[in-house]
């Protein structure tokens, strides 16, 4: 076996492991490596490096075997162990946050942002001058932006800050020589739904963001889809026949006609009962061929209009049961508008690990 593959290996292990403390903690080594099929070396060895380097804690002893054997150390994560910054720049109220190593967040800060880049390193350090330790265990800044993000880097197209394909990644390694990891808004909520505050992962969502546009993001598999150009979820784009025969379908510089008429309903709906139940069979219809199309487990719905949709959820939440055979549960969304700055830093732990393996 070549050197590359073996270390390539450990790495991968290394990962499992950490992985299977942080889900199944508190566990023995002898539990790690029946789980994962490791040799009880491997995993004895590797626990050590994760205990030195404070990612794992010893916690106390587990029962006995039924023999009457020793009883095995039991493991622990330790989330504090390592921090990351999240950014959710948005053209009027961004975010700023600091987030534990398992995605907790645990202070965050609120600010506004007109798109001018020199004013992002002075917001940082702001904002580092309120923290103590952790500042020395950070790994690097998740930023999530209102635009299609090409590798985790480009900036596409970003109205509400006047940006068109920008390197931020480049831009702000300038200033700071830390991992930094780009991710849509939407798909940075997406994360941070499935990350939720309980621990608890949803492999299967779909999120529907509402609010200045409509946009949505989907979860497979425990895996974000991205799509072929990286664009996936333009859910406001969405067809009927009577759009097409009305002629009303994509054109460049326009929005989509789903999105038009979403955005049109929400407005009148606070005013027009017709105009509420049309926003109920609208999203009821939407979601219900997500469901058939996706079968996700839970549908959750976030955004800037939780005032007029929350009330309507178990509206369509019937809707839906009746338009599709697969069965899912709608929610409006707990984080709000903290879910994609929560996202953005969950994606740079994972993006950091994933790039320790390829």
């Amino acid at each position: 076996m070549q050197i590359g593959n073996s270390d390539l290996i450990r790495t991968i292990n290394r990962r499992l492991i950490l992985d299977m403390i942080r889900c199944h903690q508190p566990v023995s080594r002898a539990e790690v490596a029946r789980s994962l099929s490791l040799s009880r070396s491997t995993v004895s060895m590797i626990v050590t490096e994760l205990i030195e380097s404070g990612f794992v804690i010893e916690i106390g002893s587990g029962t006995s075997t039924v023999n009457g054997g020793r009883k095995g150390t039991l493991l622990g994560f330790n989330p504090r162990s390592a921090f990351g910054i999240g950014l959710d720049l948005q053209g009027t109220d961004s975010r700023i946050a600091l987030a534990d190593f398992s995605g907790e967040i645990i202070q965050s800060d609120i600010f506004q942002f007109s798109g001018d880049l020199r004013t992002i390193p002075r917001i940082i350090d702001s904002f580092l001058d309120t923290l103590g330790e952790e500042k020395e265990k950070l790994l690097g800044i998740g930023v999530s932006v209102p635009s299609i993000v090409k590798d985790h880097q480009i900036v596409v197209d970003a109205p509400s800050l006047s940006w068109q394909n920008l390197n931020l990644v480049r831009a702000l390694t300038v200033e700071r020589d830390w991992e930094i990891f780009v991710i849509n808004d939407v798909n940075a909520a997406a994360v941070g739904e499935r990350e939720g505050d309980s621990g608890e992962q949803i492999d299967n969502l779909f999120y529907l963001s509402i609010g200045t546009g409509v946009g949505s993001a989907i979860i497979a598999n425990g895996e974000l889809v991205i799509g072929a150009d990286q664009a996936a979820g333009e859910i406001g784009y969405l067809l009927e026949n009577k759009d097409v025969e009305k002629k009303d379908v994509y054109a460049s510089g326009r929005y989509g006609t789903r999105e038009k008429r979403l955005t049109a309903l929400i407005k009148g709906s606070t005013q027009s009962s017709v105009d509420r139940d049309q926003l109920v069979t609208e999203l009821a219809v939407m979601i219900a061929n997500m469901c058939s199309l996706l079968n996700p487990e839970k549908v959750v719905i976030g955004g800037s209009f939780e005032r007029v949709i929350r009330p309507l959820i178990p509206d369509i939440q019937k809707q839906v049961d009746r338009f599709s055979p697969l069965s899912t549960e709608i929610l409006y969304s707990d984080l709000g508008e903290g879910a994609s700055v929560k996202g953005a830093v969950s994606g740079l732990f994972r993006y950091i690990s994933d790039r320790q393996i390829k």
